[in-house]
Parts: structure tokens; sequence; C-alpha cells
């Protein structure tokens, strides 16, 4: 007879001493998978919290690291280091967009202007009904106060991330493309409750005011005109804002109309830029000609220099992937620059998660150092009680090794058994 059919028959012919080992084996194996399913548990939830997170990354200046570096330096290095100060460049931005994982960037400057041939949508709120105020100026003056009542949002590129997310759906005409980015055209998409309030569509043109006619007194002395403030736009499409505002809410009582998604016009970035140079420009030459020494080393305006690029939003294809993506461009970061996947909020989400987890790990390791440790004392026991049938076993020739095999078998068995249970009723 063989080791493996000895411990068969031992395991049925003590029955009690079986099934008490079975009955510790299925506990042992209910409270490891328990311990494991909350480790499990855990994970998953943690990257469902990421997978709930928007998808996007931020790239732009690490503004701490800088001023700790330059306060550092002393006397003309420090004036120098100021001089270079870091910022994001569109080139490096594009270089990034170039990862397959990039869906969209928002490059988005938003700037409040005045409506010129039509109407805002209006709130019929508390800061309306109670109207606009006045203005003192220093020589006594007493005029009526014109807030803005636009937000002017425009972008570098040909899409944004809010048309991805569907907070805002084109439902008639079309976006700008990225010839019109580039050569800074005046087009724009108004929202379809603005374009209703108006009797606006695709192909009008509207006219905004940079400046306020009340502003325009600190203009005309460089020679600034009505017509270089205002700025014609075409139309060529037109949006609806899903962003919902909560009528009742002390925050939309006294919320002005450039607050309003209603109220949002978008245009490619130089659209701005180009409009403004025009007023720029008469400042910079009528204040080159006041105060000569102070202009000169003061660059001359361009467009650009008025839609300044401060900050990148990258929206990915999974939010899954937003670690790996830092990781990946980490190292190819130039000095002072930095990306932000929001992991401070992750982390703050993910930490009682953590904790969880950890709570988790200690119970399975407790549990199977008691288990290995109950196992061994009963296994010693039981071998004390055997002394008489591992004599018997010796005398006739079967080796110490065999005999230990057995005993090992008949744990197993027992092992599976209640292993195999507490599967059941532990999934």
């Amino acid at each position: 007879m063989n080791f493996f059919t000895r411990a068969i028959k031992n395991v049925t012919r003590r029955m009690s001493k079986s099934i008490l080992l079975a009955i510790t084996f299925f506990l042992i194996g209910n409270l490891v998978i328990i311990g494991l399913g909350i480790n499990n548990a855990s994970e998953q939830a943690k990257i469902e919290t990421r997978r709930k997170m928007r998808a996007v990354v931020s790239y732009e200046t690490d503004y701490m690291a800088f001023y700790d570096y330059a306060d550092a330096l002393e006397g003309e290095e420090q004036q120098e280091a100021y001089k270079n100060y870091p910022s994001v460049k569109l080139e490096d931005i594009k270089s990034l967009m170039s990862d397959e994982r990039v869906k969209t960037v928002n490059v988005v400057s938003t700037n409040m202007l005045y409506s010129n041939d039509f109407e805002t949508v209006p709130l019929n709120n508390e800061r309306e009904s109670n109207g606009g105020g006045t203005m003192t100026y220093e020589d006594g003056t007493t005029v009526e106060y014109i807030e803005p009542d636009l937000k002017f949002q425009t972008n570098f590129f040909p899409n944004m991330i809010e048309l991805e997310d569907k907070m805002y759906e084109i439902v008639e005409g079309r976006f700008y493309n990225q010839a019109e980015v580039d050569e800074g055209k005046m087009v724009c998409l108004i929202t379809d409750k603005l374009a209703s309030h108006n009797n606006l569509r695709v192909g009008d043109t509207i006219t905004i005011d940079l400046i306020s006619a009340n502003d325009m007194r600190y203009y005309e002395q460089s020679g600034v005109t009505d017509e270089d403030i205002h700025m014609t736009l075409e139309i060529i499409g037109i949006y609806h804002n899903n962003e919902e505002l909560d009528e009742n809410s002390d925050e939309y009582k006294w919320m002005s109309r450039y607050d309003s998604p209603d109220n949002t016009i978008l245009a490619p970035a130089l659209a701005y830029g180009n409009a403004f140079y025009k007023i720029g420009m008469k400042q910079y030459e009528y204040s080159k000609e006041q105060y000569p020494e102070d202009y000169t080393d003061v660059e001359v305006p361009t467009p650009e220099s008025y839609t300044y690029v401060n900050k990148a939003v990258f929206l990915l294809d999974d939010p899954l992937n937003v670690d790996q993506f830092v990781a990946d461009h980490q190292s190819d970061l130039k000095e002072f620059m930095k990306i932000d996947a929001n992991n401070d909020t992750f982390k703050k989400l993910a930490r009682p998660l953590d904790t969880l987890s950890l709570f988790s790990n200690i119970i399975v390791w407790i549990v199977a150092i008691n288990a290995i440790v109950i196992i061994t004392l009963v296994t010693a026991l039981t071998l004390k009680t055997r002394e008489y049938e591992i004599g018997v076993l010796l005398s006739i020739g079967v080796s110490k090794m065999k005999i230990v095999a057995q005993f090992f078998v008949e744990l197993i068995i027992v092992a599976l058994i209640g292993f195999t249970l507490s599967v059941v009723s532990g999934s």
C-alpha cells in the first residue's frame, strides 16, 4: 500500500479529526478571502475614482520653484533671471500634443468685453434691477458706470475640452479651424440663446467694444478713436452651453451678465490680439514720445503680446493614462515648468482607500501567521498520538520521507476540502 492510499484511509478513518481540521481551514480561508476581497475592492475603488475624474493634465510654470531660485540670487544675476522669466511656449504645447493619448488642449484666455450693436441675454436678477451705479473720476466728473456684459473666450487650437466633454454643443455652423487660428481671423461662435435674443444667424456680423465708452477719456489723448475700440466678428457657428445656473442661489442674484453661460463668445486667440493691437500700438507710440528715456528697452507691441499664454490644459483619451502620461513627459520638461495631473485631489480622495487596503493586508498576514501556528500545533499534537503507527511503518521498511509525505498528503486533502468550501462562501 503506497503512502497516498494510506493518507486517504487515515483521513476517512479519523473523521472527527479531519472535520475539525477542515473547519479550521474553512475559517482561515474565509478570513483570507475577505481580507483579499477588501484589498481588491479598495484598489478597484481607486481605479474608479481616477476614472470618474476628468482626464486632464495641466502644463504651466512652476512659480514657486522659480521664485525660490531667483530669491537665492543677488544683483545682476537676479535681474537677469527675472528678465528671462520662464513661460509656457506654444512649441512646447504642440510637442506634448503629438502624444497619441491627447484628444485636445485648451490654451484659453478670457476677457470681459462690451456688446455694441446687440443686446446680451438678461439675467433679470437683483443686480440688474438695482442699476449699474456711478463712477466719480479724479476731476470730479461723475458718470454712469458701464459694466462688461460679455465673456470673450479664446483658444489657440481649433477645438476645446468643453466640446469634447459636451459642455458646449454646436447646433448650427462650425467651429473655427487651425488656419483661422493662425491668421487671427475675426470669426466667432455665439450661444443659441444670444442668437435667438438678437435674431442672429450664421453669416451675420456683430460688433464688440474692447473698452467702455466711459473709459475712452484715458485713451483719447494717445489718439485712440471710437473706431479703434470696435471689433467686428463674423458668426460662423451657434452653440448651446449646457452649464446651468441656480436662479435661487445668492450667487445668481448678484451675478453680472458676463458670468452668464449664455453670454460667452468663442473666438480664435489672435482675433482679440489683432483687435487690441491698434489700441496698444497707439498707446505705445504716445508713451514713447512722452517718456523716451523709459522706452529704450521696451519691446514694440505685437498682436501676440496681447494673447499671453500662461497655461495649457490637455484632455487625454482615458483617465487611467494620466499618471503614465505625466511620467513619460516629466524628463522632457524645461526648467521651472511642471505637469500637474491633479494628483493632490486624487491622493486626498484615495487616502481612506489606502488605509482600508493597509488594514486588509494586515488582517491577511495576521490570519496567515496564526494559521501556520495553529496547523503546526495541531500536527505536532497529532504526531504524538501516532507514535505506534510510525513505528510499525518504519519496521516494515517504509522510509521516513514517505511517512512525512503521507502526513503532508493528509493535511493537503483536508485543506483542499476546507479551502474549496471557503472559496464558495467567501466569494
